[in-house]
């Protein structure tokens, strides 16, 4: 392969302020040979700005390939001393006439475009500059498409891969950055462009593809600059002389001053620039800056962000006017593959706008007219006392008011403007407002925004590492909070007063609390939906239906799990990995095969009646129903050998498999239909059907298919009658164990118990009692659960246990013997909380862990939300770590102590202090593998001693119950609210799929449930939590078959 060299000079004296030459930008072209064989790319490179003491260098390396490349290098030359003052995306070593640049880690993928380049001083120098580029990977042919001879029809569309949009911002007043829109793996493009035949232009740049190279930068600039959660897309619309692209010669370039509206962040701008045109081949042209499109902060309104930006990075300085590059390449398009973007129509701009000021509660109050039929949102913005404009509110479409408390005395500019989409209209009058008085929830919002949101996010959700704020909280710990340590990195930034409006505002983020109302949710419906089978119920139903006595499920794709939970609910079965079902129902249908098909099915040969009975027997247990006319005759084709010239043995075995990799077996149906019978059901409501429930009780209590009970009820129809569901939910009871066992361990953790590893040297032959304490948490759980006597207190205090010989020696309890688990009495052990398994699951290797075990039981068994730990501590532990490195390392320190002293500063004593020390010491009477103890490991006396602050609601800090050692924790547990609401929304989460009052908590992309939706899932937490207080934890468990949100559900939807 030959080595490629492109060349190109230009003149030193070139400005920034004067039109440069045609004859400037010519290039000459030279080639090397190479002797090494290397994979072809295309390499290329444009000099977009030129001024007297420097120039910009941009290179572009297309791999047309279908392979990466990796470990590339290339050269680039100069004559002359030039310097070179930064670059980006490359390993530049340099010397006085070129640089040698490699790959720094950055793939170039199959079919991709990579950008990178630099910066350079001139130092001095004029006259012409020839620079060459070189390398092994860059080929010495043009790109093959599109062809010297293609025919060039008048439309032409952006190539985003050969594309290159950045801008360089400054902070500091000299430190340059360049920023770039790059697309992500498998995602839309971040350029997207076309011209039609009229010449309208119309460019579309993806705001979220931003890269800085940093990503809690592209977070805040995402988030407090360009705001893409409402303005994701900016655009750049123009009209051109499409005559210009026609009649250009290959190779010719010209110079094109374009007119056109800028739309960004809400505001529509009109710019002019003059951009160089050059036709590179017969249907492709090069599109680039001349000298860059400045872009001023101020006329989009994203001074306001800048200045947020600004503050939160702890920066001097920031630029608020950048200069923007662009290379662009465009190729013809036939008219039925043209794709123009598809930018929203401009919505009619509100007219009429109205300001005026509540004096009472120093609210502002505004109205407009509403002009537009399709706008899908308003932007409410008003100027602050530093003049800069920011977004005060986003109002869903047709809104026409809006009310606001300002933040203190002075005058205050309103407008409004109608988004459809990205796309704004102009913006509405200008309304100012005059207030005397001030309002401390404005003033926190606007303290909050311009000083934490860069950190917490612009509505508190978090970004990073820095935890969310829109939860409820102790209001004066919180205060202390920020008065001592926030803003990150300069606390006496804000004072008393500061905190205290944050405070104020902070709270109207929170959720008001959720509560049952039948005046809105009359009838709670759960969401029509699709399960896949989890990997234990695949296993338990293939074992049932065909008698398979092998492990087959771990070959299937692993689960999903949200929160605590193995939760196959919002997944979805992929081509990539559908081919895994294909393979183990391959696995199984050979097995059933080489066992004759037995015992699923017992043939006295394999012949047609036996094909026959695989249809008609075995089938509908698979799909869980009866199949349908066409489906039975297809399956009988298959299975009577029609596409084996009549070989019924591979026909059965065809279909076989086919039934265990269809949809109607991999997914548990809970979609319903529509009942007009049903008159508690709304008109969009659907009602699961006999067979659903029989699904939906089965696996629900035992993991796996139908029994013969379910079976024949489907087929009478009985599972839509309240009382038949309730007789074959209390029957079912009586199988939960394993499913009982499954929640327990996922709720508590103490499933995976074996990954709490100990130190041999202190306990040796602790990996061998693993198995029997995880039996141990599981039976006492699964026991509680299905006794009809037992009530939810035995949960928390029991005076029982079940264990076997080697687990009662662990725990010095005497008279048991053999392998079996045994029901023994125990006074200061029993229940889920003083249990060995979860105690050992949450403690070191060699010692108890107090914050461990007091997070898990706020959060797992009280249901409150304990905040992470805030930005800092890791840094904060490690140097109290060093400095405590004595004391630590003394044999009288007691792990009580040594968790005070890690704690006792900020930042984290806010939580440590009250919410999760005390508590956490209270358990300190267990060691680290579950045995009851008076000493700890250095001989030490344990004080046992704690507090629960906050028992009922995580912002009642104030209250607090005394207690000593884990049973009396567990008893204090017993008797609360939470505790008791907390053990039926996990439970509910575990069976639905979904959690009273979110998707996925975990996710910063949580789907929300509409709040209909969470009222009724309200209404269902309080029914369950009746029946395990009024009866017991059976009879809550039994409810769960004909809970409303079980049987009737409606097609939700979730917004993003």
């Amino acid at each position: 392969m030959k080595r490629n060299t492109l060349t190109r000079f230009f003149t030193l004296t070139d400005t920034w302020s004067h039109t440069p030459k045609i004859a400037k930008f010519a290039a000459c072209l030279s080639l090397l040979t190479s002797a090494s064989f290397v994979q072809a790319a295309q390499c290329s490179f444009t000099i977009p700005d030129n001024w007297n003491n420097g120039f910009k260098t941009e290179i572009v390396i297309d791999n047309p390939s279908d392979q990466d490349l990796n470990n590339w290098s290339i050269e680039l030359t100069w004559d002359q001393g030039i310097s070179l003052q930064n670059s980006w995306n490359g390993d530049f070593n340099c010397h006085d006439t070129g640089c040698t640049i490699s790959s720094q880690s950055h793939t170039i993928h199959a079919n991709q475009s990579f950008g990178l380049g630099f910066v350079a001083n001139k130092n001095g120098l004029t006259g012409d500059v020839t620079m060459t580029l070189s390398g092994d990977i860059c080929t010495n042919s043009e790109p093959t498409t599109p062809p010297d001879d293609v025919t060039e029809t008048g439309l032409w569309q952006l190539d985003s891969t050969a594309s290159l949009l950045s801008y360089v911002s400054v902070k500091k007043e000299h430190v340059a950055e360049l920023n770039q829109f790059v697309t992500q793996n498998n995602e839309a493009p971040a350029l997207s462009g076309s011209i039609d035949a009229d010449g309208n232009v119309k460019l579309a740049v993806d705001l979220s593809t931003i890269s800085t190279g940093v990503d809690i930068r592209n977070s805040r600039i995402l988030d407090l600059l360009f705001e893409t959660d409402l303005l994701p897309v900016a655009y750049f619309s123009a009209q051109i002389d499409t005559a210009l692209l026609s009649n250009l010669e290959i190779g010719q370039p010209a110079i094109q001053n374009v007119t056109g509206e800028m739309s960004l962040h809400g505001i529509n701008h009109q710019m002019t620039l003059d951009v160089l045109v050059v036709k590179l081949a017969s249907g492709k042209v090069n599109v680039s800056t001349v000298s860059p499109m400045i872009i001023d902060s101020k006329s989009f309104e994203m001074d306001y962000g800048i200045e947020a930006l600004r503050v939160v990075a702890n920066l001097s300085s920031i630029g608020e006017s950048v200069p923007v590059y662009f290379n662009l390449t465009y190729l013809t398009a036939e008219q039925d593959s043209f794709e123009p973007v598809a930018m929203a129509e401009k919505p009619a701009a509100p007219t009429e706008l109205s300001a005026s000021v509540l004096s009472i509660d120093a609210k502002a109050q505004l109205n407009w007219r509403d002009n537009s039929n399709y706008e899908t949102n308003y932007l409410v913005r008003f100027k602050s006392l530093d003049g800069r404009w920011q977004t005060a509110a986003e109002l869903a479409s047709n809104s026409s008011f809006y009310e606001s408390g300002l933040p203190e005395s002075g005058e205050f500019d309103y407008k409004v403007i109608a988004l459809n989409n990205s796309v704004p209209s102009e913006p509405s009058n200008i309304e100012r407002i005059v207030v005397t008085q001030t309002d401390p929830v404005a003033r926190g919002m606007q303290l909050y925004q311009t000083g934490c949101a860069g950190c917490h996010g612009s509505e508190a959700g978090g970004l990073g590492s820095f935890p969310a704020l829109d939860t409820e909280r102790d209001i004066q710990t919180m205060i202390d909070t920020i008065v001592t340590t926030m803003p990150y990195g300069t606390p006496s930034a804000c004072d008393e007063q500061c905190a205290t409006d944050i405070a104020a505002y902070l709270q109207t983020l929170w959720p008001a609390p959720l509560t049952c109302d039948v005046g809105v949710a009359p009838v709670a419906y759960g969401a029509r939906q699709l399960k896949i089978l989890t990997q234990t119920e695949y296993q338990n139903t293939v074992e049932d239906l065909l008698g398979v006595n092998f492990e087959v499920s771990d070959g299937l794709s692993p689960d999903s799990q949200i929160g605590f939970f193995i939760n196959n609910t919002h997944a979805s079965v992929q081509p990539s990995n559908y081919s895994n079902y294909l393979l183990v129902a391959e696995e199984l249908s050979q097995w059933a095969a080489e066992n004759n098909f037995s015992p699923a099915l017992n043939c006295d040969a394999v012949n047609e009646d036996c094909a026959n009975r695989l249809v008609d027997e075995l089938a509908p247990q698979i799909f869980r129903r009866p199949l349908t006319q066409d489906e039975a005759q297809n399956y009988k084709l298959i299975a009577t050998g029609f596409f084996h010239s009549g070989d019924i043995e591979a026909g059965m075995k065809l279909a076989l498999e086919g039934l265990l990799s269809s949809p109607q077996f991999i997914y548990r149906h809970e979609l319903g239909e529509p009942n007009p019978d049903n008159s508690e059901l709304d008109a969009d409501a659907f009602e699961l059907t006999s067979w659903e429930m029989a699904t939906f009780l089965s696996y629900t209590f035992t993991g796996s298919t139908p029994d013969q009970q379910l079976w024949q009820a489907a087929e009478r129809d009985e599972l839509r009658d309240e009382a038949n569901i309730i007789a074959h939910a209390s029957r079912l009871a009586d199988s939960a164990k394993s499913v009982l066992g499954d929640f327990v361990g996922s709720w508590l953790g103490t499933g995976n118990l074996e990954v709490a590893t100990k130190d041999q040297t202190v306990y040796p032959g602790f990996a061998q009692l693993v198995p029997a304490m995880k039996a141990e948490m599981n039976e006492t759980f699964s026991y509680i659960m299905t006794q009809p006597d037992e009530k939810f207190s035995s949960l928390y205090t029991a005076n029982f246990t079940f264990v076997n010989q080697l687990l009662a020696e662990h725990y010095n309890i005497a008279g048991v013997t053999g392998e079996e688990l045994q029901k023994v009495d125990a006074t200061e052990r029993g229940g889920i909380l003083a249990n060995g398994a979860f105690m050992a699951r949450w403690a070191e290797v060699a010692e108890s862990h107090p914050i461990l075990r007091s997070v898990r039981v706020r959060r797992r068994m009280l249901c409150q939300d304990q905040p992470d730990p805030p930005a800092g501590t890791f840094e904060a532990r490690e140097q109290r770590l060093a400095e405590l490195s004595d004391m630590l390392q003394d044999p009288s320190t007691t792990n009580k102590l040594k968790y005070h002293s890690l704690t006792e500063g900020q930042p984290c004593s806010a939580c440590h202090e009250k919410y999760i020390n005390p508590m956490g010491f209270g358990m300190e009477d267990f060691d680290a593998v579950g045995k009851i103890r008076s000493a700890d490991n250095n001989g030490n006396t344990i004080d046992a001693s704690g507090t629960l602050f906050a028992p009922e609601k995580y912002a009642e800090v104030s209250e607090s119950i005394p207690f000593n050692g884990a049973k009396q924790l567990g008893t204090v547990i017993a008797d609360l609210s939470s505790a008791q609401s907390c053990l039926p929304q996990q439970m509910f989460r575990y069976v639905m799929g979904v959690g009273h009052d979110s998707l996925d908590p975990t996710s910063d992309e949580d789907r929300r449930l509409s709040e209909t939706e969470k009222v009724g899932y309200m209404c269902e937490i309080d029914t369950l939590t009746d029946a395990m207080m009024q009866n017991s934890p059976r009879a809550m468990l039994e409810k769960f078959g004909s809970l409303k949100s079980v049987r009737y559900r409606k097609a939700w939807s979730r917004n993003e």
